[in-house]
């Protein structure tokens, strides 16, 4: 991998991740400052941000779009996507910023690698490794902090902030386990536009996206929604994506922890939300999951490389001696044949 490439995925990858913190603050605006319901705004990003992805899909692969939907396994899991992976992570997530702030919401989330480690070691029934436990504690110690101060006769953040910052890593965690099989087969336009349209168009049973209550519409306003909408979702969807093609998803992921820094810094600076050294340490402890359960990862990749390395070794070794013992057979048989024809 050329330097030139190495930098332009990592760019990438950080610039869809503040592209996420922006969109979180302007949903954290959005509710402060103009009056609109989470649930509300969770409607009209997921249809809006949908249609655009379904459109550009059928822009770039054309028929082969609708046909997602003729296989039925295809089905009932595009819907259980769309509600539970698609609406329960955006929904949970805005509901965790409506309750406290987009730092928190966002540190909050990043629990969710933890909770993945958690299920393939309950799912492989393998014990978990010496980084895996690390981690674990790393992420109970940041959740601690960041939600007493060190305190345990008060809370810092809201009981309910809390509940939804959590749901929220939940869901995180099955929109990153679930659709793997889609997207590997139907690609990440398509499964994840249809699977935004079916939140959309679920949660828009309970909240109208033509009722938008007392929020205030003004230029600021719409600005901060095409964020949600444009920066949150689309631009930090390609802009990440185009990352992980560059430098691997690993890697990729690594630099997207920017995104609660970035968060946090825009809430200080713009929102004017108050974050102690406490909960500086309690989310460091939390995002420092993500880079100590990437060290597995790569352990486990280079273990691969030299197995496959040790596999083509051996392989070019058996070949040799083969070679070898053909040659040694053909010199035999020419040995015996020029003492048949001396005698």
């Amino acid at each position: 991998m050329s330097r030139s490439i190495y930098v332009k995925g990592a760019a990438l990858s950080v610039i869809g991740s503040i592209f996420w913190a922006v969109s979180g603050t302007c949903g954290q605006y959005l509710f402060e400052s103009k009056g609109f319901e989470a649930g509300w705004l969770v409607a009209v990003r997921l249809l809006m941000a949908g249609l655009i992805m379904v459109l550009l899909s059928l822009k770039s692969q054309g028929s082969r779009t609708l046909a997602m939907w003729k296989e039925k396994k295809n089905v009932w899991q595009l819907i259980l996507y769309g509600l539970v992976g698609m609406m329960g992570v955006q929904y949970t997530y805005f509901m965790a910023i409506y309750c406290s702030n987009a730092a928190t919401a966002t540190i909050l989330q990043y629990l969710g690698p933890v909770l993945i480690m958690l299920y393939m070691v309950f799912s492989t029934r393998k014990p978990p490794a010496l980084t895996e436990g690390i981690a674990v504690v790393c992420a109970l110690i940041g959740m601690f902090l960041l939600v007493t101060h060190g305190n345990t006769d008060t809370l810092m953040i809201s009981p309910a902030a809390l509940i939804w910052g959590v749901l929220s890593a939940a869901a995180m965690a099955f929109y990153s386990i679930f659709p793997r099989r889609m997207l590997a087969e139907w690609g990440t336009l398509m499964t994840n536009g249809f699977g935004m349209l079916i939140g959309g168009i679920a949660i828009s049973f309970i909240f109208h996206p033509w009722d938008y209550g007392n929020g205030v519409w003004d230029i600021p306003a719409l600005l901060a929604l095409a964020s949600v909408v444009l920066l949150g979702t689309i631009m930090s969807f390609f802009c990440y994506l185009e990352g992980i093609r560059l430098i691997g998803s690993t890697r990729a992921s690594l630099y997207a922890c920017v995104e609660p820094l970035a968060a946090t810094l825009i809430g200080i600076f713009w929102l004017h939300i108050r974050f102690d050294l406490i909960d500086w340490v309690g989310s460091a402890f939390i995002v420092s999951t993500v880079f100590i359960l990437s060290i597995k990862t790569e352990d486990k990749k280079k273990q691969k490389g030299q197995r496959e390395e040790a596999l083509l070794s051996s392989g070019e070794a058996c070949e040799e001696e083969n070679k070898d013992g053909r040659e040694a057979k053909e010199t035999e048989t020419g040995q015996a044949r020029g003492g048949e024809e001396r005698q």
